[in-house]
């Protein structure tokens, strides 16, 4: 009867234990091992991160400096309204046109009515960059042809540039006088 009034005790013992302290460490040990699989799901994130940042930085690298510099004239880091004019100014120069009244304005220059910068999407933390726009505008006087032939050049220029306004009106023998207001865009980082 002393065995099993021995063995009943022990086992009563060992759920009062497993009840009151074993439980609560192994509830806790629920709480550490959770808080371990979200670093290691984070850790795993921030290797894809790591590849997917290497594979962007050797991409960049595996693009040649020449490529860099259309890219960066096609959609410049800076503005430079002195560099835009002069650059027009030679193409127009090349087909024998003088620009007069030209203007350029930066958009941070312009009053609130005016259209806001466009801002790429991010979902994380880190800002992107900013579209930003400048407009342009500047009269021509010219035969047809010769400003034809001058925006086709415009347009073919590695610069992105949209025609906003042209207006035309007749002139004396053949030339016309040409009103043109344009915009540009430049990358704020």
């Amino acid at each position: 009867m002393n065995r099993n009034i021995t063995a009943t005790i022990l086992i009563v013992l060992a759920a009062g234990i497993y009840f009151t302290v074993t439980q609560s460490a192994w509830d806790a040990a629920k709480q550490v091992k959770l808080v371990n699989d979200q670093y290691i799901s984070a850790i795993a994130n921030a290797q894809q991160l790591i590849s997917v940042r290497d594979k962007v930085l050797n991409d960049y690298n595996n693009v040649s400096q020449a490529d860099r510099d259309r890219l960066d004239k096609m959609l410049p880091s800076t503005v430079d309204n002195i560099r835009l004019i002069i650059d027009l100014n030679n193409v127009a120069v090349q087909h024998g046109i003088s620009l007069k009244n030209v203007r350029a304005v930066a958009a941070s220059a312009q009053p609130a009515s005016a259209a806001a910068p466009v801002q790429a999407p991010s979902a994380s933390g880190i800002s992107a960059p900013t579209l930003d726009t400048v407009n342009i505008s500047f009269a021509v006087t010219a035969p047809y042809q010769q400003f034809i032939s001058f925006m086709q050049d415009i347009e073919a220029n590695l610069r992105i540039m949209d025609i906003n306004h042209l207006s035309v009106s007749v002139g004396d023998n053949g030339m016309y006088s040409f009103q043109v207001d344009m915009t540009t865009y430049w990358l704020r980082q």
